[in-house]
C-alpha cells in the first residue's frame, strides 16, 4: 500500500481536546492511516493512502471546526 504524509497547519485550536477532535475526524476518513495533531505547534501530520486527497484532509479539519492549510506533502511507501 502506497502512502504519503500530509502536514497541515491548523488555526483555532486552543486545548488538547481540540487536537483529539481533529485526529478523530481525520481518522474517520477512509484511507487515513494515522493522524497526530500537536496543539503546541498547531500542526497535524497525517499518513494517508493514495485514495485520500489534500481536499479530503482539509474537509476533515473543517468538519472538526477549524481552518487548515496544507504545508507539505511527502511521498512514502
Amino acid at each position: 500500500m502506497s502512502t504519503r504524509t500530509v502536514t497541515v497547519e491548523i488555526t483555532g485550536m486552543h486545548c488538547a481536546s481540540c487536537g483529539i477532535l481533529v485526529d478523530d475526524c481525520l481518522e474517520d476518513v477512509d484511507g487515513v492511516v494515522t493522524s497526530q495533531t500537536s496543539i503546541k505547534t498547531g500542526q497535524c501530520v497525517a499518513v494517508v493512502t493514495g485514495t485520500v486527497t489534500d481536499d479530503d484532509v482539509l474537509a476533515a479539519v473543517v468538519e472538526a471546526g477549524y481552518t487548515g492549510t496544507i504545508l507539505a506533502t511527502a511521498g512514502a511507501s
